[in-house]
């Protein structure tokens, strides 16, 4: 009871202070890319897979894919 009363004379005896809410250190987060499925039929199966990438991505593999039939008929080098 006598720890209730102290408090409460403690509590009213100080100074009142607003605390300001601590400003948003947060950094706004990039958007993150829109993913583009496409439906891909396999060799040997009628099963289609389903495939998700960025567009960065999509456009990498089609690269790849050309980079290597250059390479695969000799057309790069000469």
């Amino acid at each position: 009871m006598l720890t209730l009363v102290l408090s409460l004379a403690l509590s009213a005896a100080a100074p009142e202070t607003t605390a300001s809410p601590a400003p948003a250190t947060t950094a706004a987060k990039p958007p993150k890319p829109k993913k583009i499925c496409r439906s891909e039929a396999d060799t040997g199966t009628r099963m289609k897979t389903r495939t998700c990438k960025t567009q960065e991505q999509w456009d990498n593999q089609q690269q790849d894919v050309g980079n290597d039939v250059r390479v695969g008929t000799g057309a790069i080098g000469r």
